[in-house]
Protein backbone atom coordinates (compact mmCIF):
# COMPACT_ATOMS: atom_id res chain seq x y z
CA UNK A 1 0.00 0.00 0.00
CA UNK A 2 1.07 3.29 -0.70
CA UNK A 3 2.69 5.79 1.84
CA UNK A 4 -0.20 8.35 0.49
CA UNK A 5 -2.43 5.58 0.70
CA UNK A 6 -1.85 5.37 4.61
CA UNK A 7 -1.58 9.02 4.94
CA UNK A 8 1.92 8.66 5.93
CA UNK A 9 3.10 11.58 3.19
CA UNK A 10 1.06 14.00 1.39
CA UNK A 11 1.37 12.75 -2.13
CA UNK A 12 1.18 14.51 -5.34
CA UNK A 13 0.92 14.16 -8.96
CA UNK A 14 1.30 17.35 -11.38
CA UNK A 15 -2.20 17.80 -13.83
CA UNK A 16 -0.15 17.77 -16.67
CA UNK A 17 1.21 13.89 -15.35
CA UNK A 18 -2.47 12.67 -15.52
CA UNK A 19 -2.69 12.51 -19.08
CA UNK A 20 0.52 10.46 -18.80
CA UNK A 21 -0.77 7.66 -16.40
CA UNK A 22 -4.06 7.58 -17.90
CA UNK A 23 -2.07 6.75 -21.49
CA UNK A 24 0.09 3.91 -19.74
CA UNK A 25 -2.92 2.84 -17.98
CA UNK A 26 -4.80 2.25 -20.85
CA UNK A 27 -2.00 1.19 -23.16
CA UNK A 28 -1.61 -2.23 -20.92
CA UNK A 29 -5.43 -2.51 -19.73
CA UNK A 30 -6.59 -2.01 -23.58
CA UNK A 31 -9.88 -0.78 -21.61
CA UNK A 32 -10.58 2.69 -21.48
CA UNK A 33 -13.95 2.30 -18.67
CA UNK A 34 -11.59 0.33 -16.25
CA UNK A 35 -9.09 3.03 -16.85
CA UNK A 36 -10.97 6.07 -16.03
CA UNK A 37 -12.28 4.25 -12.88
CA UNK A 38 -8.97 3.32 -11.71
CA UNK A 39 -7.50 6.72 -12.21
CA UNK A 40 -10.70 8.77 -10.84
CA UNK A 41 -11.43 6.33 -8.16
CA UNK A 42 -7.64 4.63 -7.08
CA UNK A 43 -5.32 7.16 -7.86
CA UNK A 44 -7.02 10.53 -7.12
CA UNK A 45 -8.20 9.31 -4.09
CA UNK A 46 -5.33 8.37 -3.39
CA UNK A 47 -3.09 11.85 -4.16
CA UNK A 48 -3.84 15.19 -4.92
CA UNK A 49 -3.27 16.81 -7.94
CA UNK A 50 -1.14 20.13 -8.88
CA UNK A 51 -2.19 22.61 -11.02
CA UNK A 52 0.29 23.46 -14.11
CA UNK A 53 -0.55 26.86 -15.13
CA UNK A 54 0.47 30.07 -17.05
CA UNK A 55 3.38 30.99 -14.63
CA UNK A 56 4.65 27.20 -14.26
CA UNK A 57 4.93 26.87 -17.81
CA UNK A 58 6.72 30.43 -18.52
CA UNK A 59 8.83 29.45 -15.66
CA UNK A 60 10.65 26.13 -16.56
CA UNK A 61 10.62 27.80 -20.03
CA UNK A 62 12.91 30.55 -18.45
CA UNK A 63 14.81 27.98 -16.27
CA UNK A 64 16.14 26.50 -19.55
CA UNK A 65 16.53 22.94 -18.62
CA UNK A 66 17.68 20.01 -21.17
CA UNK A 67 14.13 18.36 -20.82
CA UNK A 68 11.50 20.87 -20.50
CA UNK A 69 8.51 18.14 -19.22
CA UNK A 70 10.74 17.48 -16.50
CA UNK A 71 11.52 21.66 -15.39
CA UNK A 72 7.61 21.89 -15.38
CA UNK A 73 7.21 18.60 -13.04
CA UNK A 74 10.09 20.36 -10.66
CA UNK A 75 8.35 23.80 -11.15
CA UNK A 76 5.32 21.95 -10.07
CA UNK A 77 6.81 20.97 -7.38
CA UNK A 78 8.15 24.27 -6.17
CA UNK A 79 4.50 25.68 -6.52
CA UNK A 80 3.47 23.23 -3.61
CA UNK A 81 6.52 23.30 -2.43
CA UNK A 82 7.19 19.91 -2.35
CA UNK A 83 10.02 18.23 -0.22
CA UNK A 84 11.24 15.40 -3.11
CA UNK A 85 10.32 14.51 -6.49
CA UNK A 86 9.86 10.62 -6.75
CA UNK A 87 11.81 9.95 -10.51
CA UNK A 88 13.26 6.95 -12.31
CA UNK A 89 15.62 9.68 -13.57
CA UNK A 90 17.03 11.56 -10.77
CA UNK A 91 19.98 12.84 -13.45
CA UNK A 92 17.04 14.87 -15.35
CA UNK A 93 16.79 16.78 -11.76
CA UNK A 94 20.53 18.02 -11.29
CA UNK A 95 19.62 21.45 -11.73
CA UNK A 96 17.20 20.84 -8.56
CA UNK A 97 17.26 21.82 -5.21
Amino acid sequence: MLASEQKYINGFISASAITDVFYIVNKHLKNKIATRELVKNHLIKTISIAAVDENTILEALDAEWDDFEDCVQYKVGESISADYIVTRNSNDFKDSK
